[in-house]
């Protein structure tokens, strides 16, 4: 008879320390910034929310009373079955570190919130405590449930998420805690769980080797020896074993209490891993379903491969794929058994995979394998992909190169790979072979050796009579460049400032009042645009590109607009990061086209959304109503404004054909864009079928629709400070119209004339000059002098990591 599990963990897992957890604090930190703004309340939600679950009377307010008391409740049976447990008591540790940071935290948090010390003490040991921001007992219990719940069995995760849940609503119910205090006590707990996570580390959820033998015996497979395989992927434990004939065998189980396969870890390792895609659609059995469909159709089409044993679902939950281990992998062949290593076989099995639609997605030393007959065969098709694009197949053999190369050198590689492949099909490699292509252990396995990818580009290169493609220089930074840019932005605030009559006594007077907690809060929500951005460009590409390097892509042009004010420097970064994940340079200038339109069409669509319904516009005044505060003198002031910018932008124009070396350098760009853009039609084709597919032109629109609203919400917030509220849609038209008026101004990053703009549409909606100005500054600061910070360091990740 089995006894129902408790652990995920076996006793003395190995304890690891997960990036997710680092995901999860920054996540937090962040949600509490706009709850610490609005402490200690209440909010108009707060009382509705309070009013509403007040409502509920009767069995309801039993429930409330029993939810509330159930929070301790379920904390403490936490810690009973843990001391109960043999060889938990590591665990114990976790719990109550997690517990302490969380008291010590809500009691910080709630300080800041105003609430005293006594108080939130009162709130976690009080059975009628009062009213205060930070909920400290559900801080506590949440703490508690997420330290526990990497070692305990995902459904103890569940209860532990239902009595959260319910004792949250419970605490404002019962009028211990305003939603904005509970949701803070949440989120103040899962900072103390992952804290403790990351210092203690947390246990390793994968099965023992007895639960194995267990799980397989139920399904009639019997197996001994059992222990964990030299290669695991994440989200998956996998195992080797022999079964009663001597035959060994590869078990790969999907766990129901795997931590690794919850969604944001599993999400959070497909996004920054190179290799690893994410099956957030697939439960564990369609998982396992689809590695054994896919084995099994490359058997049918002849592609030497594992031979399935079993694939089903055990007692408990967990899915389990059990194959045949044939032959012995690339990467452990010795090299006297390389020396006749049939590499052409290898090649015509990846082929055969591909003829029948199926890319591998997976190509490594460890994956391919020679057989004990002499075949090159190949194994794990877990990652596979079932009706596979042109890229996706190019992909693999990009791999398949460097995987042969590496177990016989480049020479020998490229020759068997010209043999199969011929010259087209091997010159289609070319642009792929770049180690953002690679998994992160054969990128190692190649800087280990004596030769680099760049040397294997260039010989096959030379095997092909071609040359290999030259990656985009990158515009070289200097201090120069900053400094004019900065004394650009200078120049136009001086100026502008001197239009509109604002002397820098008052401008320094304004500045000197403003709210910095609300310019703190723009300035964390500030890195949260390239999150945004990264989906956008993701939808322009056909390529399967992962989301984290995609994001460090788009916090390095922040840095670069900034230092190479110019889109020759953002275009020159674009078209390098992507040759490096395989991207034929036209392609690349494709995809930054596609976003660029993308952007414009969710500006024009915001105009319209605006223009046709009731929502204010730009000459409406703050909040849609009348301000009898804005002064005549400001309107006029306004429309001086407004006569300078279109000046500027005719002597601009002007000035660039009078003088005779701008006239001839516009002239002579006219017939080389010309022949640019013929020479890009056919990739730009090939790149506009992303708009066939939904998806992509979901992800394109919906990230630049997201970036938009996080820019308004950024101005918002920067006029904030200075006690200013504008409506929503105002200043998503002021951010338009100031983005479309800077791109047509022939001044390299729009520096200056940008703060202009801002300042100007600011005053058209109401906002006194001084504060316009002072908000347009601060804003500026915040969006795009400040981001190049973090951006320098994003630039640094990419060179590190080959990305650019």
């Amino acid at each position: 008879m089995r006894t129902v599990r408790v652990f995920a963990s076996g006793v003395g897992a190995r304890r690891v320390r997960r990036p997710a957890d680092v995901l999860l604090v920054v996540v937090a930190l962040l949600a509490l910034v706009p709850l610490l703004l609005a402490a200690p309340g209440p909010t108009r939600f707060d009382v509705d929310l309070s009013e509403l679950l007040r409502g509920f009377t009767g069995a309801w307010a039993l429930l409330w009373s029993v939810g509330y008391a159930v929070l301790g409740v379920w904390a403490l049976v936490l810690v009973v079955v843990v001391l109960c447990t043999r060889g938990r008591r590591r665990l114990l540790l976790d719990l109550a570190v997690a517990a302490l940071l969380a008291v010590v935290a809500a009691v910080l948090v709630g300080r800041l919130g105003g609430t005293s010390s006594s108080e939130s003490f009162g709130a976690l040991l009080s059975t009628d405590p009062d009213q205060v921001f930070v909920a400290a007992r559900l801080a506590v219990v949440t703490a508690v449930v997420v330290a526990a719940s990497p070692a305990v069995t995902r459904p103890m995760r569940v209860v532990g998420r239902v009595v959260i849940v319910l004792g949250a609503l419970a605490a404002v119910a019962l009028g211990i805690a305003y939603p904005i205090g509970a949701a803070a006590g949440f989120l103040v707990g899962v900072v103390a769980a992952a804290v403790t996570h990351l210092l203690l580390g947390s246990p390793d959820s994968r099965p023992t080797a007895r639960q194995i033998e267990d799980d397989l015996a139920g399904l009639g497979v019997a197996v001994t020896d059992v222990a964990p395989d030299v290669v695991q992927v994440p989200g998956t434990a996998r195992y080797g074993a022999t079964d009663p004939d001597g035959r060994r065998l590869l078990v790969e189980v999907y766990g129901r209490d795997a931590w690794d396969s919850q969604f944001l870890i599993s999400l959070w390792t497909a996004m920054v891993r190179r290799g690893e895609r994410p099956h957030l659609g697939r439960t564990r059995v369609a998982q396992v379903e689809h590695a054994a469909l896919a084995t099994l159709l490359a058997q049918q089409a002849g592609v030497p491969v594992p031979r399935v044993v079993t694939v089903a679902e055990t007692v408990d939950g967990d899915a389990v794929l059990v194959t045949e281990v044939a032959g012995t992998p690339l990467v452990d062949v010795a090299a006297q058994v390389t020396e006749g290593l049939d590499l052409e076989g290898a090649w015509r099995s990846l082929a055969d995979l591909h003829a029948v639609g199926i890319a591998h997605g997976r190509v490594d030393p460890t994956r391919v394998v020679v057989l004990d007959d002499g075949r090159v065969g190949l194994t794990d098709l877990a990652g596979s992909e079932l009706a596979a694009d042109e890229d996706d197949r190019t992909t693999d053999r990009a791999r398949l190169l460097v995987a042969t190369a590496l177990a016989v050198g480049p020479e020998r590689s490229v020759a068997a790979a010209l043999e199969v492949l011929g010259r087209d099909g091997l010159t289609d490699v070319l642009p792929y072979l770049q180690p953002a292509v690679l998994d992160t252990a054969t990128r190692k396995a190649v800087k280990a050796g004596d030769w680099d990818l760049a040397a294997l580009r260039t010989g096959a290169a030379q095997a092909v009579g071609s040359e290999a493609p030259a990656l985009q220089k990158l515009q070289r930074v200097t201090v120069r460049s900053a400094v004019i840019a900065l004394a650009g932005a200078a120049l136009g605030v001086v100026l502008v400032s001197k239009l509109l009559d604002v002397d820098y006594a008052s401008l320094a007077a304004e500045l000197s009042t403003a709210n910095w907690w609300w310019l703190l809060a723009a300035l964390l929500v500030a890195p949260t645009m390239p999150l945004a951005t990264a989906f956008a460009t993701l939808g322009a590409t056909r390529k399967r590109v992962r989301y984290g390097p995609v994001v460090m892509f788009q916090y390095a042009v922040q840095f670069i607009a900034l230092a190479v004010p110019s889109s020759a420097g953002r275009l020159a970064l674009e078209v390098r990061f992507f040759q490096k994940v395989g991207v034929a340079a036209a392609g690349a200038l494709s995809i930054g086209l596609i976003d660029s339109v993308a952007g414009f069409v969710v500006q024009l669509f915001f105009l319209a959304l605006v223009g046709f319904t009731a929502l204010p516009g730009l000459t409406a005044p703050i909040g849609g109503t009348p301000d009898p505060s804005a002064s005549a003198s400001d309107g006029g002031s306004l429309v001086t404004l407004i006569i300078w910018l279109v000046v500027v932008l005719v002597v601009a124009v002007g000035t660039t054909f009078a003088v005779p070396s701008a006239r001839r350098r516009v002239l002579s760009f006219v017939p080389r864009a010309r022949a640019t853009i013929r020479s890009q039609l056919a990739s730009a084709q090939e790149a506009l079928t992303v708009l066939r597919r939904p998806s992509k032109v979901a992800q394109l629109l919906g990230g630049n629709l997201v970036a938009q609203l996080i820019g308004a919400l950024m101005l918002s917030l920067s006029l904030q400070a200075f006690g200013v509220h504008v409506h929503l849609s105002q200043l998503l038209v002021v951010n338009v119209l100031v983005s479309l008026f800077a791109g047509i101004m022939p001044v390299p990053g729009g520096v200056g004339v940008t703060e202009a703009a801002y300042i100007a549409c600011l005053q058209a909606v109401g906002v006194p000059s001084v504060v316009a100005v002072s908000a347009s500054i601060a804003y500026r600061l915040i969006s795009f002098y400040l981001p190049p910070l973090w951006g320098w360091a994003a630039l640094a990740w990419l060179r590190r990591h080959d990305y650019a």
